[in-house]
């Protein structure tokens, strides 16, 4: 067993510590069943669910706390709505939890060179802006890596050979400024789920005649039917959360190779559309309350559809609603990375005292 005891006290003048005295109560509850490996990082982080939530309705913009659902590793714990106690000082940057992965690792979006308060529109919290192709016209270019534009079925063109314009960038800005600074070795190599599985029902809604995925055919993804109705191409009021990847070729990872696909070069991507719906965001209504919203847009991970006016994926809007994107037009762009579930951390997640990583 690993007991963790947390103590309010100021860390940067430990002698204020001294000679206090300090009360606390300890439940032991008898059980046969270990601790998964989400669970002991939720614990480590002196946090707690509020039980399970794979479906969410509207926005969220009070703190809702921790729920929890599934992926890849099990159970994974997602913040939701204006919390205040996920805050990160991590390679001389500020992140916000996304969620805990079942895995244990810890996955965070980037926040700045500053931490910054929730509803405050603050333009530093993205590390640039670009486009998530700069090319458009195939339905490849929804891909964070691509295949052979042209080509005449899905597998050709959602190969992963080519490196998206926002990969390569969120690529170079890691290796400078994670990779050459020491800080790759707290890194996990964990999944990010660029689903190109594709919604036959709403790609016919939205004009599809069943060339789906390839060249220029009019296509929606999967990610499309969890927001809006496959038949009326309405934005629905409950949306379902789908943590999980559908497709292995879709669940971009580093080296591993038996959950992912092993083609990314370091282990970072963007946040994908059911973790923005998760925390609290909506297609239905703007939201400038939840930790999400900065004031402006950027990128996702998740394709929307291809139609006539070219590919589209899903993207956070200025007002914290949840909108698409033509994939050749520049929006932010705001790393995600996950820290490894055995990293030491201090501090208590607030703005004022963020967890941080201890070398």
């Amino acid at each position: 067993y690993t007991l963790y005891i947390w103590i309010d006290g100021n860390m940067d003048n430990p002698n204020t510590m001294y000679n206090q005295n300090f009360n606390f109560r300890l439940n032991a509850n008898a059980t046969d069943e270990e601790p998964t490996a989400s669970e002991k990082t939720l614990f480590k982080l002196g946090l707690t669910s509020n039980g399970e939530k794979s479906s969410v309705t509207a926005i969220a913009n009070t703190d809702e706390g921790i729920w929890e659902t599934e992926d890849d590793y099990g159970t994974t714990y997602y913040f939701r709505g204006a919390v205040e106690n996920n805050y990160v000082k991590f390679a001389n940057y500020y992140w916000r939890i996304i969620r805990i992965n079942g895995d244990g690792s810890i996955r965070m979006i980037y926040d700045g060179t500053e931490p910054h308060e929730n509803g405050e529109s603050s333009e530093d919290r993205e590390i640039g802006y670009t486009a998530f192709n700069e090319y458009n016209g195939d339905n490849a270019y929804v891909g964070y890596m691509y295949g052979t534009p042209g080509s005449d079925n899905y597998e050709d063109t959602h190969a992963n050979i080519n490196d998206s314009t926002i990969k390569a960038g969120i690529d170079s800005w890691y290796k400078e400024m994670i990779v050459d600074k020491g800080y790759s070795d707290k890194v996990a190599d964990v999944i990010y789920c660029n689903d190109r599985s594709i919604d036959e029902v709403m790609s016919q809604t939205i004009g599809g005649n069943g060339n789906y995925g390839f060249g220029y055919n009019t296509t929606a993804y999967q990610s499309f039917s969890r927001i809006a109705d496959s038949t009326t191409w309405d934005p629905l009021e409950v949306n379902p959360i789908k943590m999980t990847c559908s497709q292995k070729n879709d669940a971009f990872t580093v080296n591993d190779t038996t959950l992912g696909n092993g083609a990314l070069t370091y282990p970072v991507g963007l946040i994908i559309l059911d973790e923005i719906i998760a925390a609290g965001g909506s297609a239905v209504t703007e939201n400038y309350e939840y930790y999400l919203y900065y004031g402006y847009d950027y990128w996702s991970l998740s394709p929307s559809y291809f139609a006539e006016d070219p590919e589209r994926v899903w993207n956070v809007i200025g007002g914290g609603g949840v909108g698409t994107g033509r994939v050749d037009y520049s929006y932010g762009v705001r790393p995600v990375l996950s820290l490894k579930s055995d990293v030491t951390l201090s501090g208590d997640g607030t703005m004022i005292s963020p967890y941080v990583v201890v070398d």
